[in-house]
């Protein structure tokens, strides 16, 4: 009985090494592959169909006929600016108010003068041109461009993977031919990373309709990857 046990033991023993002996060099020979590395890389300039707008309205002193002066209401302040925004067919969906507090106006004593701030979503440029041509400056601290976006942007995002990996490929190509070699099918692909441009640029940047800001007309996104290609010999 010890004798069969111990025989038993010494079989699985060798089966085991046997396997082991058959899949070191599978491995080995993986790891060693040789491969051509290369980047590939794509921009896309992408119009946006939702333009985000911060405008900061505050309450100011507006002088009058006797010398005197009364100061002009958040609220009348915030209709006039609602009212511009309706006429740009931005509904009131869209449209989000929040209070930013009241500061001590110097020049008057101890007079508190209320701010706030409306947050409005437009769909293009020409109306962001127009409403910046039609609103009044008075009670307007700010007027800025807080957020540019676009509601394809997942098609986008696969528009420009897909040329990043094909500009990794003609690379790839490229390299290949030029030292008499074939790529033949991917070993690694990995993507390094989605530059955005244009939308974290613009945050607390006020937006001129004469054009200075036409850089901020566009999202720009550079799609990035990195892919081993392994080869082979090109045959004669």
């Amino acid at each position: 009985m010890k004798r069969k046990l111990r025989q038993h033991l010494t079989l699985s023993f060798l089966v085991a090494a046997t396997a082991l002996c058959f899949h070191m060099p599978a491995h080995a020979q993986t790891s060693a592959q040789a491969f051509i590395e290369v980047n590939g890389t794509t921009t896309l300039n992408i119009a946006p169909d939702r333009i985000t707008v911060e405008i900061e309205i505050e309450e100011y002193f507006r002088p009058d006929k006797s010398g005197d002066s009364t100061v002009v209401r958040l609220r009348d302040i915030e209709r006039s600016v609602r009212k511009e925004l309706s006429g740009i067919n931005v509904p009131d969906s869209l449209i989000i108010t929040s209070d930013l507090g009241n500061y001590r106006d110097r020049r008057t004593g101890g007079r508190f003068l209320m701010a706030k701030s409306i947050s409005a979503t437009l769909t293009d440029y020409q109306q962001l041109d127009r409403l910046s041509e039609k609103m009044s400056m008075r009670g307007i601290r700010s007027f800025r461009i807080a957020r540019l976006d676009n509601s394809m942007l997942e098609t986008y995002n696969r528009q420009g993977l897909k040329g990043a990996l094909d500009a990794a490929r003609a690379k790839a190509e490229f390299i290949a031919e030029n030292e008499g070699l074939v790529i033949t099918t991917p070993l690694e692909i990995i993507e390094t990373g989605i530059n955005s441009y244009g939308m974290p640029a613009v945050s607390n940047a006020a937006y001129d309709a004469g054009g200075s800001m036409e850089n901020m007309r566009h999202i720009t996104r550079r799609y990035n990857v990195r892919v081993r290609y392994l080869f082979s010999p090109k045959s004669n």
